[in-house]
């Protein structure tokens, strides 16, 4: 019959128990030995530092990743004026289309400055003479 927790027979009555050998471990020592003012004072302050390095770093990120999130939105807000630049561009294009367009240059001379357009027949256009020596005969034929 087993019990539960017992340990397996290593030798019967009279004959001697065979024990087992221990595992090699370090001299205990009958104090922990506390660590000098130096060895606390160093150990320390590097904790200090690696804290002091992980919250600059953890900022420079968070400045770094507003910096990144605020030219974003700028460079929507350029590109949202560009757009409404550009409508005006061909809004402006097309006035100045419609504005040299010769009917509306003959409306806004008769509604504006009260002009006439002038009969064809009244009309003369002077003839350019290619040579200019006929220009001296001319003058000296009158």
């Amino acid at each position: 019959m087993a019990i539960i927790g017992a340990r397996p027979a290593t030798g019967i009555g009279v004959l001697r128990r065979r024990t087992r050998p221990r595992p090699a471990t370090r001299p205990r020592s009958s104090a922990r030995r506390l660590p000098s003012g130096r060895e606390a004072f160093n150990s320390l302050s590097a904790v200090l530092v690696a804290i002091a390095a992980a919250a600059g770093l953890g900022l420079f990120y968070l400045s770094q990743s507003t910096h990144v999130s605020a030219i974003g939105y700028q460079i929507d807000r350029l590109e949202a004026q560009v757009a409404g630049l550009r409508a005006e561009q061909k809004s402006l294009t097309f006035k100045i289309g419609e504005a040299r367009s010769p009917s509306t240059i003959e409306a806004r001379a008769k509604a504006e400055l009260n002009l006439v357009a002038l009969d064809s027949s009244t009309v003369r256009f002077a003839i350019r003479p290619i040579d200019p020596r006929i220009v001296r005969l001319t003058h000296i034929l009158k």
